[in-house]
């Protein structure tokens, strides 16, 4: 087992990866980054990280990546694409976790979704991750799966121009988390066994998506309007214009609307502590 505290991110160029690696680093953690073009990686990380250039279906690449680290965090892309989703999400998972056992590394850390079980299996992001979840609970590495909430860091992608769309009614609260604190979250776990646990984690307060999108735009985008966008109308748009791009996205967003968040923090707080950061207060600081 690797002694020193580097970290390998997996998906590190990503929204919630970046954010994770730049946490760790800022937890005093050496962090490597894994990437298929670690030139296009540095140019937007910066030169404060090491780079591993490879692919998730390689090996070699991925040995040479994990070796000296005494963690590995998965951070992977997921989208609408059954296959690619199966080749990247679940057997990706998969590969990095044996190859993970094979190097002794002391502790891996997944970012998973809080709808992940056999009851959303029918959706085929959240059916990957439960794939990808299970190869990792019998790798016999050490391991922690986080299983977190909306994040807070999505709602600017709901706002084109001066107008916020919820799509469909959303009518259940939801605890958003920032990534920062998620980040927060991943760093302490990695100075810390692996719990060989899944854990829900989530924000400070609960809040509608209206509630939390109007909170986002009071401090962004002021005199802004609100509206709601039908599940219908944004699926024939999705079908007709955006070539399935928003697939994943309408189906979780209606499973929300259907049974609202799952999962309960205690045992993630009893760790971790509490996340701390307001919807209000990150949409402040966004300017």
């Amino acid at each position: 087992m690797a002694t020193s505290n580097r970290v390998l991110v997996i998906g590190g160029t990503g929204s919630i990866g970046k954010g994770v690696a730049v946490g760790l680093q800022r937890a005093g953690h050496a962090v490597r980054i894994f990437t298929r073009d670690g030139v296009a990686a540095r140019q937007q990380l910066g030169e404060g990280f090491d780079y591993a250039q490879g692919t998730l279906s390689d090996d070699n690449s991925l040995r040479r990546a994990l070796e000296g680290c005494s963690g590995v965090h998965l951070s992977l892309p997921s989208g609408h694409d059954p296959v690619v989703l199966e080749q990247v999400q679940h057997q990706g998972a998969a590969r990095v976790a044996r190859l993970a056992a094979e190097q002794h590394v002391g502790h891996l850390t997944y970012t998973s979704g809080y709808l992940v079980s056999e009851r959303f299996a029918h959706i085929p992001a959240e059916q990957a991750k439960l794939n990808a979840e299970k190869a990792i609970r019998n790798s016999g590495v050490p391991y922690t799966i986080f299983r977190p909430t909306y994040f807070t860091d999505i709602l600017p992608r709901f706002v084109q121009g001066k107008r916020g769309s919820i799509i469909g009614k959303q009518p259940h609260p939801i605890r958003f988390l920032t990534v920062s604190d998620f980040a927060g979250m991943v760093a302490a776990a990695h100075r810390l066994p692996g719990t060989n646990s899944s854990l829900f984690v989530c924000g400070p307060e609960a809040l509608t998506f209206e509630q939390a999108l109007r909170l986002y735009m009071e401090a962004q985008v002021p005199g802004g309007q609100m509206s709601h966008t039908p599940f219908w109308m944004m699926g024939l748009m999705n079908r007709l214009f955006l070539k399935g791009q928003l697939t994943e996205t309408l189906q979780l967003l209606a499973a929300t609307e259907a049974v609202g968040e799952i999962g309960d923090p205690a045992a993630a707080i009893q760790i971790f502590g509490a996340a701390r950061t307001t919807v209000r207060e990150w949409s402040r600081k966004m300017g």
